[in-house]
């Protein structure tokens, strides 16, 4: 990953774009959330159902609670952990009164803190980015652009190539129950020890 990738993949955003871009678990499709027309390309690339809500991957520096986001000790304490933050997406629930303009039909989101560094210099220059992995819905993620682009239907607007990635995504854990609750599996493997419930 390139510091000219993140550049150019920062621009494409900005501009209104939709790139596909390596994070340090999968490839993922991306887009701002200020821009409602790349949002949608997402959707229709992955033919993704429209009531699936898109995690947000944000900065190292990033506050949760910017966005109107809860976040409860557990998650704060696993937010602290940089070895294994990067690995989980931490859904989160939303003030009603504090969250932004995109998040307005939402009382949870996901969020996501990647560990790369081309990556996160990217988002230091777009602020946090809406994403979901890159495959068509109900797929596998893919493990190298080729195989990604083969079932898309269409094309993203910059394609930032790593070469082979793994195909395991990031650990989900929903913060909105109290323990919080694995809802997938993935990355960050068995969170138990900080009091997440398996069910």
């Amino acid at each position: 990953m390139s510091k000219e990738n993140a550049s150019k993949a920062a621009n494409t955003l900005q501009a209104g774009g939709v790139i596909l871009a390596p994070t340090d678990t999968v490839y993922g499709l991306m887009a701002l959330p200020c821009h409602d027309d790349a949002r949608a390309k997402i959707f229709r690339l992955k033919r993704r159902p429209e009531h699936m809500n898109l995690q947000l991957l944000c900065p190292t520096a990033f506050d949760p609670k910017d966005i109107g986001a809860i976040l409860p000790s557990i998650a704060a304490e696993l937010l602290r952990c940089d070895d294994i933050r990067s690995k989980i997406t931490f859904v989160l629930p939303l003030d009603l009164p504090e969250k932004p303009r995109w998040l307005s039909d939402r009382v949870e989101v996901g969020i996501r803190i990647p560990a790369d560094s081309s990556l996160q210099e990217m988002l230091l220059s777009t602020g946090p980015v809406f994403a979901t992995s890159a495959n068509a819905h109900g797929n596998k993620p893919g493990k190298t652009v080729s195989a990604i682009l083969s079932q898309l239907d269409g094309s993203p607007d910059f394609v930032w190539d790593a070469g082979l990635l793994s195909d395991e995504a990031s650990t989900v854990i929903n913060f909105n129950n109290d323990p919080p609750v694995e809802l997938r599996r993935g990355a960050a493997g068995d969170l138990s020890k900080f009091g997440v419930h398996y069910e």
